[in-house]
């Protein structure tokens, strides 16, 4: 059929083009996000395209069906442990592209690292790789308590293609947010909780393919090399006119520069409460964290940005809390004090009740 015959029928040819999946599926896979956005809001035609090929391009299910044979399971572990996938897996995902020998990357609240590897031992098929230093048992290795220590455990799986397939469990001293706040450069900074995808730096990241390398991180050259040749330009000084990093803007997961791309949630296991006397939790608690990039004001760091917060951390909360901005992390802090003084002498540490529902509060108050 030729250009003329279509447009004889009458009907405008970007509708006919929007019509057909193979047809729009081949002009969205070379779109980025923000261009795949504007295109769907040229036209109620264009618009229901792009959602329907948004489904099949960021199918969250398929993208996990490489390392778990029930990513609906792993996906409500997620959400009963806060557990965050990060790294490349991540960037791979927003990105829809695919690095064939990248691991995946789990990043744990401390407390939390046990139960996910049990899932990857005892009913994902994965087997504990230990390093040389590192006790042989992951059940020993894997604490079910949270005291502060961080650890990196390795798990791998050999399918039947041949292919070794490798999880890490990353256990967070402090929460898995902070973790990723250290990591080398901006655009790896993205994330996939049970119920969306994040990138905190998507213009950068995603449109002009740039990235803020961080000095002060503990990264080796050799990351930084990796994504320099998977396409990404690292500054260390961004130019005057490039304004995609906001630097010293408080930032905040939740806010308008984060983009948030949610989840389909079908089969998915609600998170459950902290514990019995506790407030349901109806979020994510990623979402109530902030940072600020800065230069650093350590002497011994030369030039360059971090990535700095204030953090939260009391007996109040389950979790711990990057905040961006002093004054909030002081009010939060002074009412963790008085509260847990009046209330821990009352109640035994086995019937605490957790107060992270109450952050959304402090920062609406703000």
């Amino acid at each position: 059929m030729d250009i003329d015959s279509i447009i004889d029928t009458g009907d405008p040819l970007y509708a006919r083009l929007f019509a057909r999946p193979p047809v729009y599926d081949l002009i969205f896979s070379c779109l980025s996000p923000r261009s795949l956005t504007r295109v769907a809001l040229t036209c109620r035609a264009a618009s229901s395209a792009a959602a329907e090929f948004k489904t099949r391009a960021f199918n969250i299910n398929r993208h996990f069906s490489r390392y778990f044979t029930d990513p609906i399971a792993f996906r409500s572990l997620q959400a009963r442990t806060n557990t965050l996938v990060s790294g490349s897996n991540a960037l791979q995902f927003l990105d829809r592209t695919f690095y064939p020998e990248s691991d995946l990357d789990l990043y744990t609240h401390p407390g939390h690292s046990f139960e996910v590897a049990q899932f990857l031992v005892q009913v994902q098929g994965y087997h504990y790789v230990p390093r040389e230093l590192q006790v042989k048992d992951w059940k020993v290795a894997t604490k079910s308590y949270w005291d502060g220590i961080t650890a990196v455990s390795t798990f791998k799986k050999q399918c039947l293609d041949q292919e070794c397939l490798t999880v890490q469990i990353i256990e967070a001293s402090s929460s898995p947010f902070e973790s990723i706040l250290g990591f080398h450069s901006t655009c790896v900074m993205n994330f996939i909780s049970s119920d969306a995808a994040y990138s905190l730096y998507p213009v950068a990241t995603f449109e002009n393919r740039a990235s803020l390398g961080m000095p002060s991180s503990r990264s080796t050259p050799t990351a930084i090399e990796k994504y320099i040749k998977r396409g990404w330009r690292i500054y260390y000084i961004p130019t005057p006119n490039n304004l995609a990093f906001f630097i010293e803007h408080a930032r905040w997961v939740y806010d308008e520069h984060t983009w948030r791309l949610p989840l389909n949630q079908t089969g998915i296991e609600k998170r459950p409460p902290l514990s019995p006397t506790s407030a349901p939790l109806g979020f994510n608690p990623v979402l109530f964290n902030g940072w600020k990039l800065r230069i650093p004001e350590r002497q011994e760091t030369v030039g360059g940005y971090e990535c700095y917060y204030y953090p939260v951390r009391t007996t109040l909360f389950r979790y711990n809390y990057a905040i961006s901005e002093e004054d909030l992390s002081f009010a939060i802090r002074d009412w963790a004090i008085q509260q847990g003084k009046y209330y821990h002498w009352q109640v035994s540490k086995e019937d605490w009740a957790w107060f992270d529902a109450d952050i959304p509060g402090f920062l609406r108050k703000k």
